[in-house]
């Protein structure tokens, strides 16, 4: 049914230069050959040519070099001729209002298009509010509005995030969000949420942020910060205009990532992310008239169970900070409930959900929301995993600059994100103030280079752990939180598939054996495709 339903048919796909993209890109092309087409957005880098020519440069370079290719480079001898035969790719950026898309690519890109698989996504927590709003929400908004206009409708398959359930708790359900309100009403606050009005405000903040930045009283400040800079050896070969814009520009993200932060919190959700991806959902269910949509939620998406390859993972996402920190013995303290259910998929699983959604949903007078995840039939704890990847390592140890295997502990959990906040400030980060302190009351330590060495190294440490403590309170959310992300759409999509299609395109994550999976396929493939370990 999968398989006979991509047959010969047209599909726009964005996102493709990502992880999940990527390996939906290329299970369409190994499982069904015959697709007729599949259209491509991807941004173009500067230089010569013309945009779309360079975007397909782009696109062919990363798939050429991609270990998920391999297969098909191996059933394809003329793989160039494949993708020449199979891949028409657009120049587009999803931040501009008409997503960079000329009146004459966007006819060709909807002629005879008959599915859109939108994927792309700014997934930073904390994004510029202005940049996720234009990427997440509106982008969204304006494909759907492209697919209004063609006919026949094509079917429309939104990849959302789970986390859209921001500050729920318990079991949160596969249901479309009301427009005209927010997690915060549910949990009973009153002030008013209005959808079009987020949207505004988030993007006439960006406009006063970067007027403000050009102001005398910042620019002066920029330049006194990129002068400082050049005392650092990463920044000392920088030519002195380049470190301003750099500050300029940390200054610009940082206060628009702390408003979105701010609005987020405010209407229930979590972040810039959660809350542009929410406000996406909701624009869309409003605004999709007669289009056939469907829209899918994972959560943190993990290595591939098999397809392409199993262990295949590229990219830090959700999980692999921590894991790899563990292995290093770099945790040894964390944010976190142990009891929390940490909720991940292997992204193949992903990909066949999609590709099922996408080959069964025809219908424009309802809308099948799909969650898929693991707290709901095989849920695991933030304890239990961390148990997991402890035991691999120290079976299977990383090793240090000098081949030594590294030890590892038990990381301390702290349910309170402040807790853990404190204890860096108060264990860390206070020692290094008092000794930095110290060496400025020396007489020209700037002069003495041991003395200016240990000065710098300080700045950074004290540097390092603020940085810390703030990714610590965006990540937090994630470990705290105990969500169970319901699946019952999900599963009833996969036992009306028929039998084959269920094997070939299986989604069904309750069965997935954690112990198996965590120390025989995702961590030994972290550390193959993205630590690149010597002999992984």
């Amino acid at each position: 049914m999968i398989r006979e339903y991509f047959k010969d048919k047209t599909i726009l796909i964005t996102g493709t230069t990502g992880f999940l993209g990527k390996v939906l890109l290329e299970r369409i092309l190994w499982e069904v050959p015959q697709v007729r087409r599949v259209r491509l957005l991807v941004r173009a880098p500067a230089g010569s040519g013309s945009a779309d020519d360079r975007a397909r440069q782009r696109l062919v370079n990363s798939l050429s070099k991609s270990p998920a290719f391999e297969r098909l480079h191996e059933r394809q001898p003329d793989f160039q001729g494949f993708l020449d035969d199979k891949l028409e790719v657009y120049d587009s950026d999803l931040l501009k209002e008409d997503l960079g898309l000329s009146p004459e690519s966007e006819s060709r890109l909807f002629d005879g298009l008959d599915a859109v698989i939108h994927i792309a996504a700014s997934v930073s927590w904390d994004e510029r509010f202005d940049y996720s709003v234009r990427i997440n929400t509106l982008a969204a908004l304006r494909l759907l509005e492209l697919a209004r206009k063609t006919e026949p409708r094509p079917r429309f398959v939104h990849i959302s995030s789970a986390f859209v359930h921001g500050q729920r708790n318990g079991r949160v359900f596969e249901e479309p969000f009301d427009p005209a309100r927010s997690i915060a009403n549910e949990m009973g606050k009153e002030h008013r949420f209005e959808l079009d009005r987020e949207i505004e405000m988030a993007l006439t903040r960006g406009e006063e942020v970067m007027a403000e930045a050009d102001r005398p009283q910042l620019e002066k400040q920029f330049r006194d910060e990129a002068e400082k800079l050049a005392a650092i050896p990463k920044y000392a070969d920088m030519p002195l205009d380049k470190r301003i814009a750099r500050q300029k520009n940390w200054h610009i993200r940082s206060q628009l990532s702390e408003y979105g932060r701010e609005r987020a919190l405010r209407n229930g959700w979590i972040d810039s992310y959660t809350f542009s991806k929410a406000m996406a959902e909701m624009v869309l269910t409003r605004s999709h008239g007669d289009v056939p949509l469907a829209i899918v939620r994972p959560p943190g998406i993990t290595s591939a169970m098999g397809q392409p390859m199993k262990g295949w993972l590229e990219g830090y996402h959700l999980v692999e900070p921590l894991v790899e920190g563990v292995g290093r013995g770099m945790i040894t303290a964390f944010p976190g409930n142990p009891q929390t259910v940490v909720d991940t998929v292997p992204v193949d699983y992903v990909v066949n959900l999609i590709m099922a959604a996408c080959a069964t949903h025809d219908r424009a007078d309802r809308i099948p929301i799909y969650q898929i995840g693991t707290s709901h039939l095989n849920p695991i704890n933030l304890k239990d995993i961390s148990r997991i990847w402890l035991g691999y390592f120290e079976k299977n140890p990383m090793r240090n600059t000098g081949g030594e295997p590294i030890e590892t502990r038990p990381p301390r959990f702290y349910p309170n994100p402040e807790e853990f906040v404190r204890f860096y400030q108060q264990r860390r980060k206070r020692p290094l103030t008092i000794a930095g302190r110290l060496l400025e009351a020396v007489p020209f330590t700037g002069h003495i280079k041991p003395l200016d060495k240990a000065r710098q190294w300080i700045a950074k440490k004290e540097k390092q752990i603020d940085k810390l403590c703030k990714f610590s309170d965006l990540y937090s959310a994630y470990t705290v939180n105990s969500w169970i992300f319901v699946t019952d759409n999900t599963m009833g999509l996969l036992k009306s598939l028929p039998a084959d299609d269920q094997q070939q395109f299986n989604f069904d994550s309750s069965k997935i054996d954690w112990h198996e999976y965590w120390t025989q396929t995702h961590i030994p493939g972290m550390r193959r495709y993205v630590i690149q370990e010597t002999g992984a």
